[in-house]
């Protein structure tokens, strides 16, 4: 896929070039989208994450709907975490235009498209410079029907072959050279298919061949992230053999 980007004063926009017309501003608005009845709901920390119907000034693609559900997009609002964002809230130091959140974001997961892994294809990177700060956006298309692997956790869980799939997708990725930087319950999809995604690659990384170490900590990072979340929430189904079912999987799958 393609990109292409327009400024217009202190805004930058990066979008596909597949889109039937270059995206609006309103797209990035969300009181906008909820103004013209677009928005079907909201996720993410503080509400950073909205869902939305794809704009009939889009074209229809990308976004792939299923047959019972139109195409939907998401849109996030990148929002700083831990005791920097007290200060700084959802603004970035400004370093040029390419080092930018949503710039790197938006082709790094264009990059993981095109290789043909599971990830939602980017859509539009939105700027907005605010002297030596920014602050930044990203649209890509919402997976029809998907749930995350944290949303399946707290209601009924997940079999056993599901757990083998992650651990298979994750070993996609790894094969591939992938590293992502926050892997978590939340970051995995499951699609009513059963099929897994893998989402949120800001600050994600290619390594390279000779480096193997980063693989084991990438699960690591998971398995702690999993079993905190298996302390702290009411309703958590998981235990050590939901994650040695995963690891079956990942050892299993073979390169593609």
């Amino acid at each position: 896929m393609e990109g292409r980007h327009w400024r217009e004063g202190r805004v930058r926009v990066l979008h596909d070039t597949a889109l039937a017309q270059p995206p609006a501003h309103w797209w990035f608005d969300p009181a906008e989208l909820e103004r013209r009845s677009l928005v079907t709901g909201r996720g993410g920390g503080r509400g950073s994450v909205v869902f939305f119907r794809v704009p009939d000034a889009a074209g229809g693609r990308p976004g792939e709907g299923s047959r019972d559900e139109p195409p939907q997009w998401v849109l996030r609002h990148y929002l700083r975490g831990g005791t920097i964002a007290r200060a700084l809230g959802d603004r970035y130091l400004w370093q040029g235009l390419q080092e930018t959140r949503p710039w790197q974001e938006w082709h790094y997961t264009a990059r993981l498209y095109d290789e043909g892994l599971p990830v939602p294809r980017p859509v539009a990177g939105r700027v907005v410079r605010l002297g030596p700060t920014y602050t930044a956006d990203l649209i890509t298309v919402r997976v029809p029907g998907a749930r995350s692997l944290d949303e399946n956790l707290g209601g009924q869980g997940v079999s056993e072959a599901t757990w083998r799939a992650v651990g298979a997708c994750i070993r996609r990725f790894h094969d591939a050279g992938h590293w992502h930087p926050d892997l978590n319950s939340r970051n995995i999809l499951i699609d009513p298919k059963g099929e897994v995604w893998i989402i949120d690659w800001d600050r994600g990384e290619h390594r390279p061949e000779s480096a193997t170490d980063w693989r084991q900590a990438n699960l690591q990072r998971l398995k702690r992230d999993l079993e905190k979340r298996l302390r702290i929430r009411e309703r958590w189904v998981y235990s050590e053999a939901c994650f040695s079912a995963l690891l079956a999987g990942y050892e299993g799958a073979r390169p593609r």
